[in-house]
């Protein structure tokens, strides 16, 4: 029987043993200074969160309290980025939340973070292609005052219809990916740094142009429920700091560089969101600001004719970014699914390689990843998909900090039994935050809404206090003697951090919440057709080779089907991340034998070793 939950060992992960820089992962070279992280970060994070989302939020949902849902979503994306960060710094192999998981919940959950990431980085960079051609269509006709001309032209079926100018901008990323890493490496550079600048010279112009009384009323039309949805809307803002550990591949010294490019991405993301969404706000009452042009339409307001164009500009200048970096690592997604069987070889294929460039390029999954965003960003208008990929993201944020509670704690040999195991405990935490959410959303007013939260945010806080006390903390993982980053009030933080990520879930319509569980069905059919049948874990095992045995029947030397041959030893049949295994998962490793008489209960794997 293959096992969904099969986790895959760190002694597996090609790149985890040191900050070499040489020797990443199979054909990829490490070439990312921290600079290039940072800039990658910054990128692929700053952008739609000013241009586009600010305005939305302050006209429907939060009003001149649009700051406050960017602090609230930033607090989010800081408590998850610590989990990232050190994650990121133990296992410093591409792939991101994919990997993190795999590593600690299982093959079918990595799958489904993977599914999640597909939504951040390839559905989200067709979305902002989407909106930059509306950009550009309002550029034409209200900056330029184009004629009726240019709505025929590019949106000859209204603006939720086709629209070139978006299949144009996938295109021509798509292409400047496929000629080669270095290039798209200097564009990201200079243009991120660009885009900084563009930013700062709008919320400097904005707080010039500061009126105290575009701030009454401070809450918009939906009161406190709509600055808890605009803290959900605004989390799109935030994607893209993960994209770090994405690359983490091909980073240079990245147990380091990693970490502190994570941190420095999110902090420099959230303080600027907050100081632009304060300046805008302050520009122009809340209820005439633009929801597709915000910052222009604030300087027009204030007959700043001039700034208002050199808003207009810069953001569709340095808009086109956020499409490049999130079709960037999205094949990087995809090669370490293919590299675990998951996905058809052709993503895993490593072509380009020079003495110019050593780096490759994975020109094939960059092929087939372009077309797809294209095809999106032509024909799916930006309203649909927004508020689906913050879910879908919100979901992969809470597996990566469940993970990193797999990480650092181990069931105890001494506990509460079976159902109080670690990973019961962390899968009840992750669905009594989601029912908690939902009630105070749908059923806050009513007795039933109210007892049915307080008893769920109840457990929360007696499951999270039993990991602390039942579950004891393992042994660093760092073999080589330096001080990595490590997450502080473990596992306090990580807890509220599922909170909070699936407390912003339930805030979305129900309607995206059913298109999301539409999407995992579709995933799980695959995962169950195609991944699990030709999965390297589930069927050779990553200790051996296709040509040392018969698959799992197979009597194959050093065959891993569990990832027990990472195991240190010990009564308790730990792995490297101290999750214990239980009986059941033990049974079919090929390759094991039980011994009887004075070995009785150990298992002696073929070729010596044993745990």
């Amino acid at each position: 029987m293959r096992n969904p939950f099969l986790r895959k060992p760190i002694g597996s992960l090609s790149c985890t043993s040191s900050s070499s820089d040489a020797g990443g992962e199979e054909g990829i070279a490490r070439h990312m200074t921290l600079r290039d992280l940072v800039f990658l970060g910054l990128g692929g994070t700053i952008g739609s969160g000013i241009f586009v989302l600010s305005g939305q939020i302050a006209r429907n949902q939060a009003g001149a309290a649009t700051p406050i849902c960017f602090l609230i979503s930033g607090v989010c994306a800081v408590l998850s980025g610590c989990c990232y960060a050190e994650l990121s710094a133990n296992i410093p192999a591409s792939g991101s939340a994919y990997t993190f998981v795999y590593a600690s919940c299982g093959e079918y959950f990595a799958v489904l973070a993977a599914a999640c990431l597909t939504l951040e980085y390839l559905v989200s960079g067709a979305a902002v292609a989407r909106n930059w051609g509306d950009k550009v269509l309002d550029w034409l006709t209200v900056e330029m005052e184009a004629g009726d001309w240019a709505e025929a032209l590019l949106a000859p079926f209204g603006r939720n219809g086709f629209n070139p100018l978006a299949g144009i901008l996938s295109a021509a990323t798509l292409w400047l990916l496929y000629s080669g890493v270095k290039e798209s490496k200097k564009t990201t550079n200079i243009v991120t740094v660009a885009k900084v600048g563009v930013v700062c010279f709008m919320i400097v112009g904005g707080f010039a142009l500061f009126d105290g009384q575009n701030l009454s009323p401070y809450v918009g039309p939906k009161g406190f429920s709509g600055v808890l949805q605009g803290a959900t809307t605004s989390f799109f803002g935030y994607l893209g700091y993960d994209e770090v550990c994405c690359v983490a591949g091909e980073a240079i010294d990245p147990t380091k560089n990693v970490p502190k490019a994570v941190m420095m991405t999110i902090m420099g993301a959230a303080v600027l969101y907050f100081f632009a969404s304060t300046a805008l706000t302050g520009m122009q009452p809340f209820d005439q600001i633009d929801e597709n042009s915000g910052f222009p339409g604030a300087f027009h307001y204030n007959g700043a004719t001039v700034s208002a164009q050199i808003a207009a500009i810069g953001e569709l200048s340095t808009l086109p970014l956020v499409v490049l970096v999130s079709l960037l690592a999205q094949p990087r997604v995809f090669y370490m699914m293919a590299l675990d069987g998951l996905l058809p070889p052709v993503f895993k294929e490593v072509e380009g390689r020079t003495e110019d460039e050593p780096e490759g390029n994975l020109r094939k999954g960059i092929m087939i990843c372009g077309v797809a965003m294209t095809v999106i960003a032509t024909f799916v208008p930006f309203t649909i998909l927004g508020d689906m990929i913050s879910a879908g993201v919100l979901v992969s944020f809470s597996l990566t900090d469940s993970s990193l509670l797999f990480f650092r704690r181990r069931s105890s040999e001494n506990g509460l039994g079976w159902l109080w195991s670690l990973k019961h405990l962390v899968t009840a935490i992750n669905i009594l935050s989601f029912v908690c959410g939902l009630s105070v959303t749908h059923f806050g007013s009513s007795w039933f809404g109210v007892i049915m939260s307080l008893g769920c945010f109840g457990g929360v806080c007696k499951m999270t206090h039993m990991i602390d006390v039942q579950c004891p903390e393992v042994e660093s993982h760092d073999s080589s003697g330096s001080e990595l980053f490590r997450t502080p009030y473990l596992p306090y933080l990580p807890c509220t951090a599922i909170f909070v990520n699936w407390y912003l879930v339930a805030q979305l319509e129900m309607g995206v919440l059913v298109l999301l569980l539409v999407y995992f069905g579709i995933v799980t059919i695959f995962y169950f057709t195609y991944s699990i049948k030709h999965s390297v874990g589930n069927n050779i095992g990553w200790r051996g080779e296709s040509g040392e045995g018969e698959g799992r029947g197979g009597e194959m030397e050093m065959s891993d089907k569990r990832g027990l041959l990472n195991s240190s030893g010990g009564s308790d049949m730990s792995d490297d991340f101290g999750v214990g295994f239980d009986d059941d998962e033990i049974e079919g490793l090929s390759g094991v034998s039980v011994g009887g008489g004075e070995d009785k209960g150990v298992a002696v794997i073929k070729g010596g070793g044993k745990f």
